[in-house]
């Protein structure tokens, strides 16, 4: 059976013309947020800033503060970079080619191909746009179970578009990568001692075990091929650069100390040892470390402290901080390459910070999250998610271009652990209040959307694993590392009850029916809230995977692919027999069930298959109108949460992209 494909026309209205409307897949209305960012570069002048992210490139002009255009909507981008001129700008995917655009026509000019298990990781232009090298290593394992590092360099002519590029070279290494800047030399990171490569599709593959130690830089005359001289970083290899002077090259490892040595003014024809011209001991900070050097020939450094996510700016010269940004920001997107723009991601917003200026550049970037379930407000304007480290989330969908408010009482505290703090669901009560359960290391929390003081708090002796409060049963539940469950009562501060579920490989998690009477647990396991004892219905061994309870508490949606797999059911827990079963499509039998969401009223199921791919299909069917499903969504990225609005004629759809996106169901019902 051929898979049904439908589209729903977009709407002409207030989402029309701005960037929440690009590049949508059809069906959709508007995409909330832009995607978890991967990588961010500025152009030399600094007038663009190029982001790399799961949904595509996105290209800010810096000085409008204002988005440009998506490139490669869909595409999974894992690096950017621009030429020193900045009139080409290049992009890699996973698995995909490279390609060089021209910035201002858009145009593809040249795609450099790559094997499909080889991963692009950094990507650099010579100054004088003479020379391109990529850089990648592939943790994968092939099937001789060694581990791609390898080194490219082509040589660019001055028109790309009417040549068909050869590499030139080749090499065993890794990154970081570096070019001299007369673009006569070319600096990487190598395995220390690493044994014969093998070929496969033309790449060079070694042990995997090798990768780790990339202690070593090693630096050749690109017009000859010649190798140079081979340097010691003393630990692993973060970042390697040029003074514009051409007279040093520094490199700095991942303890962050840095070495600096003197380039020859006259490269020997033998390979030989460079003087060391000076050191930096560690910067006083536990975290990555990123050299670059000023256009004055300034050495600067710019720290990510892992313990509290902070980010700062240090002249190594003079030993001072020149800034420093008190704030969480994330740990993979900064850019300083230029040594005079800092670019960052912090407070679910992008920011440059330029030296001498007092204030940032904020760019109103809404950055993606790893978002958790999602849930429409009781009027339906607002949608809620959490993320279980980037707290409680709620977007105005009337404004989708609008930031999200962030609720996030717990914060970062000084020499913590940034993962023990963590958000775990969000609750509408009849009355239209939120409320927020919060678990921080073995304590969680009750919190009502916006306070300043939690409602309640209670403490268990293991790490919590997952937590859900019910208003209309006034419990809040936490289940355990171990599969304990505990339950308290709100209004007397007492443990209502304790139990212990069957332990399984999955992490533990725990539901309530929607009256509050029943629960039910990661094993299938239920949970009579009134009676206060479990119900021996179900267990790991039946193969039941729970979906959603129906508005009837006594019924739940599940999937039994541990039986045929062919169908999605509607069982009673209390008779344990099945009321009715919708078949599965075709095209998707043998697919487990990524996602699942039923509308309130219990009429509309929406579902996603378990793809393994990047690709992903929502499914939507009117229980009342057969087996068919009434439409069919495509994606180009998997589904991770669904929600229907109140009135069901929106469905909400959160990805692996890190983005939100809002499907139209009104011609469908």
């Amino acid at each position: 059976m051929e898979k049904q494909k439908h589209s729903i026309p977009v709407p002409v209205g207030s989402f029309e013309g701005d960037e929440t409307t690009w590049a949508l897949p059809n069906g959709a209305i508007a995409r909330l947020g832009i995607g978890n960012s991967v990588t961010m570069t500025l152009s030399p002048d600094g007038t663009l800033l190029a982001i790399g992210s799961y949904l595509g490139m996105w290209l800010y002009d810096v000085t409008k503060r204002t988005p440009l255009s998506l490139w490669e909507a869909g595409t999974q981008i894992s690096t950017v970079a621009f030429s020193a001129c900045g009139e080409w700008i290049a992009t890699s995917s996973w698995g995909g080619p490279i390609k060089i655009w021209d910035v201002e026509s858009r145009n593809c000019l040249t795609e450099l191909p790559r094997d499909e298990s080889g991963d692009n990781s950094e990507l650099v232009f010579s100054p004088n746009r003479e020379w391109f090298a990529v850089g990648g290593t592939n943790r994968s394992s092939n099937p001789e179970k060694k581990l791609y590092c390898s080194v490219e360099v082509w040589r660019l002519p001055e028109n790309l578009h009417s040549n068909r590029l050869k590499r030139e070279l080749l090499y065993v290494g890794t990154n970081p990568l570096a070019f001299s800047p007369d673009g006569s030399l070319f600096a990487f990171a190598s395995p220390d001692g690493a044994p014969e490569p093998f070929n496969t599709n033309g790449y060079p593959v070694i042990d995997g075990r090798w990768l780790l130690d990339a202690s070593q830089v090693v630096v050749y005359e690109l017009a000859t091929g010649k190798h140079l001289t081979t340097l010691d970083g003393g630990e692993v290899v973060s970042s390697i650069s040029f003074s514009p002077c051409g007279k040093f090259m520094a490199v700095c490892n991942h303890n962050g100390i840095t070495k600096v040595w003197k380039v020859p003014a006259q490269p020997s024809a033998l390979l030989q040892p460079w003087h060391l011209h000076k050191d930096y001991q560690e910067v006083d900070d536990n975290g990555r470390h990123d050299i670059s050097y000023a256009p004055e020939n300034r050495l600067l450094s710019t720290v990510y402290a892992y313990k509290d996510g902070t980010l700062s700016v240090h002249d190594l010269d003079n030993n001072e901080i020149l800034y420093q940004h008190t704030k969480e920001t994330g740990p993979y997107n900064p850019d300083y390459s230029h040594g005079t723009r800092l670019a960052f991601e912090s407070e679910n917003d992008v920011h440059i910070w330029i030296e001498g200026e007092d204030q940032l550049i904020s760019l109103g970037h809404i950055a993606g999250f790893f978002v958790g379930p999602l849930q429409f407000s009781l009027d339906g304007k607002a949608l809620i998610t959490t993320d279980r480290n980037d707290g409680i989330l709620s977007w105005d969908i009337t404004h989708p271009n609008d930031r999200p408010h962030i609720f996030k009482p717990l914060g970062i505290k000084p020499n913590s652990d940034r993962w023990g703090e963590r958000y775990f669901s969000v609750e509408a009560s009849s009355e239209g209040r939120h409320f927020v359960t919060s678990g921080d290391g073995s304590s969680v929390c009750l919190w009502e959307l916006g306070a300043d003081k939690p409602i309640a708090s209670f403490s268990i002796q293991a790490e919590v694993s997952d937590a859900v409060f019910s208003s209309t049963a006034n419990l809040l539940v936490c289940i355990d590392e171990n599969g304990k469950v505990y339950i308290w009562d709100i209004a007397t501060g007492e443990i209502y009850d304790t139990y212990t579920t069957e332990k399984t490989h999955t992490s533990p998690y725990i539901t309530f029916s929607p009256d509050g009477t029943n629960l039910i647990s990661h094993s299938g396991q239920i949970y009579d809230v009134v009676q206060r004892k479990p119900l021996d219905l179900y267990s790991t061994e039946d193969g039941i995977q729970f979906l959603a309870f129906s508005p009837n508490p006594s019924q739940i949606w599940c999937d039994c692919p541990g039986w045929d797999n062919l169908t999605i059911d509607l069982r009673d827990i209390l008779r344990d027999e099945e009321v009715l079963e919708i078949p599965k499509p075709e095209w998707w039998e043998p697919k487990y069930i990524e996602t699942f969401s039923l509308s309130n009223c219990g009429q509309y199921v929406a579902c996603s298959p378990d793809t393994c791919t990047r690709d992903g299909y929502i499914c939507v069917w009117d229980i009342r109108k057969g087996d068919e499903p009434i439409v069919t969504f495509e994606l180009t990225e998997g589904v991770s949460s669904l929600a229907f609005s109140p009135d069901r004629t929106l469905l909400a759809s959160a990805g692996t992209s890190g983005a939100i996106l809002l499907w139209d169901l009104t011609p469908y019902l």
